[in-house]
């Protein structure tokens, strides 16, 4: 809950558990997560790309001072791919 952009990556098992389902993930949509203290933060995704997975330009990035959010997990297509999601924090 902090500005900047927190990055999360996490495996696509491809069969519902972890990252599996960021795929069905599309602008928009909102992201739900549970801070150590309890808190529920609210991320809604603005953008939704491909890029491969030597790919790490977007890690640092510039988010105008708000708490973001990125999400990167490997394709259901290719392991060379990755799904790279971005949401925002809202209120």
């Amino acid at each position: 809950n902090m500005p900047g952009n927190t990055v999360v990556i996490g495996h696509n098992y491809r069969n519902g558990t972890l990252f599996s389902n960021v795929k069905k993930l599309s602008n928009g949509a909102k992201i739900y997560v549970t801070d150590f203290r309890g808190t529920t933060l609210t991320y809604q995704v603005y953008n939704k790309f491909e890029a491969s997975s030597t790919d790490t330009s977007f890690y640092t990035r510039d988010t105008n001072g708000l708490a973001e959010l990125t999400l990167s997990t490997c394709t259901d297509a290719s392991n060379d791919q990755r799904t790279i999601i971005f949401a925002k924090q809202i209120q």
